[in-house]
């Protein structure tokens, strides 16, 4: 195991109502004003009456809400700029996010962007690094992201969708109440879970040794997702099937599962390349089709961790003296059956009607050397997983 150094001072507010007691647990970090500036996405979220009701609670704490819609899935740098010129205009003093992954990534960096001298799309591009943030709050409408709890936040500038970690930006309370869920539609669904579950996936694939605890809790959490996720396919009103995929979602991505990991993030980065592409691209989509070609051909590179993962979290027997590639190949196989069960694409052909410009795509995730740690992929390497998934 590797040395680490973890700290998380988000407070999870669960269960039914949780949006409503953000406020009291915020005021303190919201200064001595209280302006606090709402994002929200397309309108749902004012349409349901969600926007009101947390606002009316923040209100009643004695704080100021500005509200701002307009984010959309891949957020774009352009929005957050626009979010950090309210900040500036309106003096505000904290952010609040009500919505999935993109208006929290987009509340986030604009909480950070607002404190820096220079252009915030210099955190995306290793220009700079946060030094602080403003303080944020969640409130949670899709379980898929886990940013409510992650250090991590997604801008996507033109075609070139990047990430940036910094723990300034982890926010300070979040909210998550499996009853705003309910109207979500299937695809949502399916993609929010997958999602969570390949954030466990780039943690869990590792070559790192002596890790059998947090090993462990990963696939434990795996096989829960995979068991409750069905139940929501038939019925998206299940309360406690959302309970299990909201908690498991949020701490998939807060750092838990890679204590003392080497982590890998291939998939991600593929998977970043091809909706920086074509941003109607759903992430979770996205990653779906990329996962089971990345493990059949990486596999090889630590056959042991492969066939643990076989074993334990697709129920694969692993016999002693078993082949590893016979085994890797049933599990693909089941983790395909999983997705397509799920009415997620497995293939590119599923994913879009475009051509896909494989050689592009690889030279983008690429970059300008490898990427990945659990088997380092070459731009060669990152064209045959692409074309695996055709």
């Amino acid at each position: 195991m590797l040395d680490f150094s973890y700290y998380n001072p988000t407070r999870l507010i669960f269960g039914r109502g949780a949006e409503t007691k953000v406020a009291a647990a915020f005021r303190p970090f919201a200064g001595e004003a209280g302006r606090v500036l709402l994002v929200y996405g397309s309108g749902s979220a004012v349409r349901s009456g969600l926007v009101a009701r947390v606002t009316e609670s923040f209100e009643k704490e004695g704080m100021t809400v500005i509200a701002r819609g307009g984010v959309h899935p891949n957020p774009t740098i352009e929005v957050v700029r626009e979010m950090i010129e309210v900040v500036k205009t309106e003096k505000i003093d904290a952010l609040l996010a009500v919505g999935g992954g993109s208006v929290i990534d987009t509340a986030k960096a604009a909480a950070a962007g607002a404190v820096y001298e220079g252009d915030v799309w210099d955190f995306f591009c290793g220009k700079a690094v946060p030094k602080a943030a403003m303080p944020v709050a969640t409130v949670l409408t899709i379980p898929a992201a886990g940013s409510e709890q992650s250090i991590r936040m997604v801008i996507t500038n033109g075609t070139t969708k990047a990430g940036c970690g910094n723990e300034y930006v982890r926010p300070k309370v979040s909210a998550i109440n499996p009853e705003l869920f309910f109207t979500l539609p299937q695809n949502q669904i399916s993609a929010g879970v997958f999602d969570m579950m390949s954030h466990i996936f780039e943690r869990y694939f590792t070559n790192t040794p002596a890790v059998e605890y947090t090993s462990a809790q990963a696939e434990a959490a795996l096989r829960v997702i995979m068991h409750e996720a069905p139940k929501l396919m038939a019925d998206p009103h299940d309360y406690d099937a959302w309970s299990q995929i909201g908690l498991a979602g949020s701490f998939a991505h807060n750092g838990y599962f890679g204590l003392g990991f080497e982590e890998d993030w291939a998939c991600h980065g593929i998977e970043h390349a091809i909706s920086g592409w074509d941003p109607s691209i759903t992430h979770g989509a996205g990653l779906a089709v990329v996962t089971p070609a990345w493990l059949s051909y990486v596999w090889s590179a630590n056959p042991g961790r492969v066939m643990r993962f076989a074993r334990e979290v697709m129920g694969v027997e692993t016999p002693e003296g078993a082949d590893p590639e016979h085994v890797v190949k049933l599990a693909v196989a089941k983790l395909t059956s999983f997705l397509q069960l799920m009415n997620l694409p497995t293939r590119l052909h599923e994913l879009t009607d475009k051509e896909v410009p494989v050689k592009d795509i690889a030279r983008a995730a690429a970059g300008a050397g490898t990427l990945g740690h659990f088997k380092p992929l070459t731009e060669g390497d990152i064209e045959k997983i692409l074309m695996l998934a055709a």
